[in-house]
């Protein structure tokens, strides 16, 4: 059976595709996404960017930016799981 695309979804995805500058996304994502949201956010972002570099332990990141362990394992297991492409694009924003 097909699967029917998202048009929600990929109509999001379209529309952060044309978005060009950091200041525009910051508007973009505060028209959809409330505080706790982008908080969220913040810190998967914190966390992926940490395990990325391989420099602290998971209990060390827990300490750093104030998250559980439960956060840091699943963000961990995430990157054990992503499609190569996504890990050198993670890879090549850290440098």
């Amino acid at each position: 059976m097909k699967k029917t695309p998202d048009k929600g979804w990929q109509g999001f995805l379209k529309l952060c595709a044309t978005i060009k500058t950091v200041e525009d996304f910051d508007l973009l994502f505060g028209l959809f996404l409330t505080i706790e949201e982008r908080e969220a956010l913040r810190a998967r972002y914190l966390i992926v960017t940490a395990l990325l570099e391989g420099k602290l332990t998971q209990r060390e990141i827990a300490k750093t930016y104030a998250t559980s362990i439960a956060q840091i394992t699943r963000g961990s297991n995430a990157l054990k799981i992503i499609d190569p492409r996504l890990k050198k694009i993670l890879q090549k924003h850290q440098k």
